[in-house]
């Protein structure tokens, strides 16, 4: 695997449905299993077009239609697939879930979505194995589906062959569970994941800000351009009265500077509820109180 060209590596670690960028600077080990899941998705796409080629074969009887097909289908199978692989893979980022009326952190790596994403993926497996194993059988019917159906009743190599397909299929899920025990791929994709997530909730925050501020100031305009008249009457026939209005009126709109509430300990992820904390009249307990808090804005 070492002797193989980089522009191949890079190619079969894209095929891997992680970031091949992350792999390249991995070790030797990592960069071995994910040019593994890339040969094996590479076979997939083999597999895909072999069995649309045969199932195409018995509709059009046309090469040109059969390879066209086959090359579609074949694409369209594969990059399912890679959609697939991409989306399962081990929880990475700080996740949260509701135990009695608590939330605790947790990794959660088998859910219902993941039952159904691998349920998806033996399906496609199950459906590219049929028509290979009529192609590899040949039983001699020139009805595919008939076909189809007679081997996997009547020949224990047909349903082997379908195992063997799933087998492939399924390999590569296992293959990036494996490299969670490695400890060096995931733990770098973490990092760089929260950063970006980080930063753009930053950016979130100051366009939060920036909008409740405008929303404010138009607010407050258009206070005083609705009680401009009324204070404009009130200053002719009583002065002081009007100036003590006016003094509470400008006191009350302020154009202020806001910023987000955070009612969790590690927004944006929101796995840690920020404690309620309160404050005797003194003042240690007042600068404890503080710098509590700002500690738990910075993580």
């Amino acid at each position: 695997m070492n002797l193989m060209p980089e522009n191949i590596k890079k190619s079969l670690f894209k095929l891997s449905g992680e970031d091949y960028s992350i792999i390249s600077v991995g070790s030797k080990k990592i960069q071995f299993y994910f040019s593994t899941i890339g040969l094996l998705v590479l076979l997939i796409l083999l597999f895909s077009f072999v069995s649309a080629l045969y199932f195409t074969e018995h509709l059009f009887h046309n090469f040109f239609a059969d390879i066209g097909v086959g090359l579609v289908w074949g694409y369209v199978v594969t990059n399912m697939y890679v959609l697939l692989l991409y989306t399962i893979t081990p929880e990475i980022l700080p996740i949260r879930i509701r135990k009695k009326d608590k939330y605790i952190a947790k990794s959660i790596t088998f859910n219902i979505s993941m039952v159904y994403r691998i349920f998806v993926v033996i399906l496609l497996a199950l459906i590219i194995a049929q028509p290979l194993n009529v192609l590899i059988l040949k039983p001699g019917s020139k009805a595919l589906a008939y076909d189809i159906k007679y081997l996997l009743a009547t020949n224990p190599i047909a349903s082997i062959n379908s195992f063997i397909v799933i087998a492939i299929f399924l390999l590569p899920i296992y293959f990036k569970y494996s490299i969670r025990n490695l400890g060096e791929f995931y733990e770098k994709k973490a990092v760089i994941e929260k950063r970006i997530i980080e930063d753009d909730y930053k950016d979130f925050k100051i366009k939060y800000s920036i909008q409740l501020e405008n929303n404010i100031l138009k607010f407050n305009n258009h206070v005083w351009e609705n009680l401009t008249p009324f204070l404009e009457k009130l200053e002719k026939r009583n002065p002081s009265v009007y100036k003590k209005y006016f003094d509470e009126i400008k006191e009350e709109l302020i154009n202020e500077k806001t910023e987000k509430y955070e009612y969790w300990a590690d927004p944006p992820f929101r796995t840690i509820k920020r404690v309620n904390s309160t404050v005797n009249n003194n003042e240690a307990d007042l600068l404890e109180l503080i710098y509590q808090d700002n500690t738990l804005v910075e993580k």
